[in-house]
């Protein structure tokens, strides 16, 4: 009985695409870098925090697919792929909306500007951080693509990156920008409407 293996490992077509996809995302996030670049970031390692996270759910998660056969999907496999792949995309598509709404006070640093004030309106108007939801949509919607059980749990570390940059982030911008950030923190929520 030979053991069982993702489906873009069996499959050079699929194995394909998801590398197309990678690069795509790795491109996407290196346009988004230096568009909105941070001339004085103070992230206190939280931005190391969410690196070491992006890590851990991109390829700790794609590690787990190929080196634990046990929980490789194989029923429906193509399909599992694909619904991956499309979650993923619809998250980075959510992400660079974000972006593109937050305008030059998105950076990837941790920072306030003079004259700088609070986005509350499109994906802000309920939520604080859309751009994290899409990351980490993204990120599941990688590890759903690797087609293995146990993968998706390898987001994980970007939710413990995001965990230790979120708060950081908020304290610096509710110095920032005052009462004005404090009011909005108090109507929205963090990652998801209505609910977190």
């Amino acid at each position: 009985m030979t053991s069982a293996e993702p489906y873009f490992a069996s499959h050079p077509a699929a194995g394909a695409v998801l590398a197309l996809a990678g690069v795509a995302l790795v491109s996407s996030e290196i346009w988004i870098g230096r568009r909105h670049r941070a001339p004085e970031s103070r992230d206190r390692g939280s931005g190391l925090a969410v690196g070491l996270g992006l890590l851990v759910a991109y390829l700790g998660g794609l590690a787990v697919s190929l080196l634990v056969p046990a929980t490789v999907i194989t029923t429906g496999a193509g399909w599992v792929f694909v619904a991956g792949l499309t979650i993923a995309v619809a998250g980075q598509g959510l992400r660079l909306r974000a972006v593109h709404e937050l305008g030059a006070s998105f950076t990837f640093g941790v920072q306030t500007k003079a004259g700088q004030r609070v986005v509350d309106t499109g994906l802000y108007r309920r939520i604080r951080h859309p751009s994290y939801t899409g990351a980490l949509i993204c990120a599941f919607g990688f590890t759903i693509a690797y087609t293995n059980w146990l993968s998706p749990l390898a987001v994980g570390g970007l939710v413990l990156g995001y965990a230790v940059r979120i708060p950081y982030e908020e304290r610096v911008l509710a110095d920032g920008l005052g009462d004005p950030y404090r009011e909005y923190m108090r109507r929205t929520k963090r990652l998801i409407p209505f609910v977190f």
